[in-house]
C-alpha cells in the first residue's frame, strides 16, 4: 500500500481550513450548551410551577452545596446575575461535551501536514485529549476548588468581612478554574501534536525544560492561590510525568518519521 505524502497548502487554505474547524467546534457547543439548559431532570407540574429542574440548574445547586461553606450566603447583584450564571455554566458543560469534536477537530486542523498512517491515531489522540482534560478537571474539583474556597473564606473571617459573596463572582471563580484545570493537563497532547506536524522538535522542548516547568508551575499556582504548596505540587508532579510521557512518545515519532524518510 502506498503511503500518502504530505499535503502541501497555501496560507488561504489554512485560514479556510482553520475557520471550517471552529464553525464545526461553535455548533457542537452551542448544540450542547441549548441541550443542558433544556434537558429536565425531573418534572413536576403538580405545583403549578412551570419551570422545571435542568441539568444546569442541578449542577449549580450541587456546587453550592459542595463548595460554598454553610455559613455563607450567595447574594444575586443584579438582576441579570442568575441568568448569566446559568448560561455561563450551560456553556461549561457544552464545552465538556463537545471535548471528542475539540480534539477531534483540532488533530484534523493539522492532518494536513501528517502522513497517511499517522492520520490513523486520530482516534487515541481524541480519547487521551478527553481523558487528560477530565483528569485534570477532577482534580479541580476534588482539591483546587475546595481549597481555594477555604483559604479566601479564611481571609475574608481574618478581616471580620460577612460572609456575603456575589453570585456571579462565585461561580465565575469555580467555573473558570475547573475549565484552566482541564485544560492545563490536555498541554502533553500539545507537543505530541506539534512533533507529529513537524512544527516542533523535541530537542527544542528537552533543552527548555526548566523554562516550560516554570511557566507551568505559574499557571497553576495563578489557578491555585493558596499559600502552601501542597495543592500546587499535587497537580504539577503528575503534570511532569504526562509531560516527559509525551517527549518520550514525540521521539518516537520523530526517529519513525526519520526512518521512513
Amino acid at each position: 500500500m502506498v503511503e500518502k505524502k504530505k499535503v502541501d497548502m497555501t496560507f488561504l487554505d489554512h485560514l479556510v481550513e482553520l475557520l471550517n474547524r471552529v464553525r464545526m467546534i461553535l455548533y457542537s457547543v452551542i448544540i450542547s450548551t441549548v441541550l443542558v439548559m433544556l434537558l429536565p431532570v425531573s418534572i413536576d407540574f403538580s405545583t403549578g410551577n412551570l419551570f422545571y429542574a435542568t441539568i444546569t440548574s442541578s449542577l449549580i445547586t450541587h456546587l453550592q452545596e459542595r463548595f460554598l461553606p454553610v455559613e455563607a450566603e450567595l447574594l444575586p447583584l443584579s438582576f441579570l446575575a442568575p441568568l448569566e450564571v446559568y448560561v455561563f455554566i450551560s456553556l461549561i458543560l457544552g464545552v465538556i461535551i463537545s471535548l471528542p469534536v475539540i480534539s477531534y477537530e483540532l488533530y484534523k486542523f493539522i492532518n494536513p501536514a501528517l502522513y497517511g498512517r499517522e492520520k490513523k491515531a486520530a482516534l487515541p489522540f481524541v480519547a487521551s485529549f478527553a481523558s487528560l482534560f477530565i483528569f485534570g478537571f477532577v482534580l479541580g474539583y476534588l482539591y483546587i476548588i475546595p481549597s481555594t474556597i477555604r483559604m479566601l473564606f479564611s481571609f475574608a473571617s481574618l478581616l471580620n468581612l460577612p460572609p456575603k459573596y456575589d453570585f456571579s463572582a462565585f461561580f465565575s471563580l469555580v467555573g473558570f478554574t475547573l475549565l484552566l484545570c482541564g485544560l492545563i493537563f490536555t498541554f502533553p497532547m500539545y507537543i505530541i501534536l506539534l512533533v507529529k506536524a513537524g512544527i516542533l522538535k523535541t530537542e527544542s522542548i528537552t533543552k527548555n525544560r526548566k523554562y516550560l516547568y516554570g511557566v507551568l508551575f505559574i499557571l497553576i499556582a495563578i489557578v491555585d492561590p493558596e499559600p502552601g504548596l501542597v495543592t500546587e505540587g499535587f497537580l504539577f508532579i503528575p503534570l511532569v510525568i504526562l509531560t516527559e510521557v509525551s517527549i518520550i512518545i514525540a521521539k518516537r515519532i520523530e526517529k519513525a518519521r526519520k526512518t521512513s524518510e
